[in-house]
């Protein structure tokens, strides 16, 4: 399982700010969706393989993120690797160079000598409450879609 956060969320606490740009040029904010979206805020590495794995497995199940009301913030510590470019309309994939959306929800710890050295998803209700985390070393370590959707299905229950 992933490690512990460094205590600087807590769950059913507002995140903070998270701000991206897409391959684009367009900003995404993560207040853009506020009363409106539920969000999965997934902090993953451009050169990761088993991170593009776990994105098409999330992708595969977009039309589920859709039906429940979700949009997917796909954010990277530079530019998105290219097969982040045929999402559907669910998720979107956008560069966070500066590192401060990673560094507000992971603190210091979000990187190391070699750059980030973690991985992590959010899942919030569209009024920015947090719901669940998970931050890890490894995508292995990662939630399966299956649960992100059962996450997003208690927040409609709860609301």
């Amino acid at each position: 399982m992933g490690e512990p956060m460094n205590e600087a969320l807590r769950t059913r606490q507002l995140i903070p700010p998270v701000t991206a740009r897409t391959a684009d040029g367009a900003i995404i904010r993560a207040w853009d969706y506020k009363q409106k979206r539920n969000l999965v805020i997934a902090f993953l590495q451009s050169d990761c393989v088993r991170c593009e794995a776990w994105l098409a497995q999330l992708n595969a199940r977009a039309a589920d993120l859709s039906e429940r009301e979700a949009t997917g913030l796909i954010i990277y510590p530079e530019t998105p690797p290219r097969a982040a470019g045929f999402l559907s309309q669910s998720l979107i994939a956008a560069a966070d160079v500066t590192g401060h959306s990673q560094r507000a929800f992971w603190g210091r710890e979000a990187f190391g000598p070699a750059g980030q050295h973690r991985v992590g998803v959010f899942v919030t209700d569209r009024y920015g409450e947090l719901y669940s985390q998970l931050v890890a070393r490894d995508a292995d370590e990662l939630p399966a879609p299956a649960e992100i959707l059962s996450t997003i299905w208690q927040i409609q229950v709860a609301c």
